[in-house]
């Protein structure tokens, strides 16, 4: 994480060395299609923009899988990025990761934009242990913007309140260090009901998952995030902050539940309204993993964009 948004020596010598690279596939093998997956905004959408001029002077069909948001901000603050954005992804095909997200990219002048959600690859989960504590879970990186303090403040909220539960913080920090969470559940008397417990990955991750009955994450700016369709097919009620495509992914009130960002009292209310009614949070659960299933594993994604590849390939 130390390297995010820095330009190194490094990242400048792979990237030289990817171009002569791209270049030498390109001109030998002359595909069909060319397929990218980009980050639209940053200084890292510099260096793909190049990536995908070289793609369009070889192949006349390029597909962009775009994972994040701000393009309309973007060709909106400078008359040289409103040349960059719509040059870059002029004649090519878009994709989005929900229809909430299409907004996002009305000015690109692409030639079209399609919709593909996340998938992941299903997991097994064993049964959870029921008549116990409640147990609420952040899974993220330790950054401001996917509102680790909120949550903390929330769970000061509950614990005021009177409610019992336990929750857990998982992940590697970053501007909010493991520090600063103990430090604020000792402040708050929360080091009972508070574990700390740093990154988790793989097999240890999902473990973690499976203890849980709410999983929160109350971003302030978010995409499509893949830890809420972890806490789906884990069969946890999500609260998550309604931004970017999660309303997409959450049917307020039936699979998850939508607060404000940045708002603590809102997130500590839909949290509330949970461990008030375990039946409802049970239920909610049942039905995001149903959503799950239905709509976002690897199979559906898989077999979304074998869809998209053949309806380029087909357009003369």
């Amino acid at each position: 994480l130390g390297d995010i948004g820095k330009i190194t020596f490094r990242k400048m010598l792979n990237m030289l060395l990817f171009v002569f690279r791209l270049f030498a596939v390109l001109a030998g093998y002359r595909p069909s299609i060319v397929y990218l997956t980009i980050m639209p905004t940053g200084k890292i959408f510099y260096r793909d923009a190049v990536f995908i001029f070289i793609s369009k002077i070889f192949c006349k069909k390029v597909i962009i899988h775009l994972h994040g948001k701000g393009v309309n901000e973007e060709i909106g603050s400078s008359s040289f990025k409103k040349w960059l954005y719509r040059n870059t992804f002029r004649h090519t095909d878009l994709i989005c990761l929900s229809p909430l997200l299409v907004n996002d990219i009305s000015l690109t002048r692409a030639k079209k934009i399609h919709v593909l959600p996340n998938g992941i690859p299903a997991q097994p989960f064993g049964p959870k242990t029921s008549g116990r504590i409640p147990v609420i879970i952040f899974l993220s990186n330790l950054v401001q913007n996917k509102g680790i303090a909120v949550f903390l403040q929330s769970l000061a909220t509950l614990h005021q309140s009177g409610f019992d539960f336990h929750a857990k913080v998982i992940g590697k920090p970053y501007d909010f260090s493991l520090e600063d969470a103990q430090q604020f559940c000792n402040e708050n008397m929360l080091q009972d009901k508070v574990s700390i417990l740093g990154p988790k990955f793989g097999a240890e991750k999902y473990a973690e998952l499976n203890t849980g009955d709410i999983f929160v994450l109350p971003s302030f700016n978010e995409c499509f995030p893949l830890s809420i369709l972890e806490a789906m097919q884990t069969g946890l009620a999500v609260v998550a902050s309604s931004i970017g495509g999660i309303p997409d992914m959450l049917v307020d009130g039936e699979t998850g539940l939508l607060v404000k960002p940045r708002d603590k009292d809102d997130l500590a209310e839909k949290i509330i309204l949970l461990l008030s009614d375990p039946a409802m949070m049970t239920r909610m659960g049942q039905r995001a993993r149903e959503s799950f299933y239905r709509s976002y594993t690897i199979e559906k994604f898989n077999h979304g964009l074998a869809g998209i590849f053949r309806s380029v390939l087909q357009k003369k």
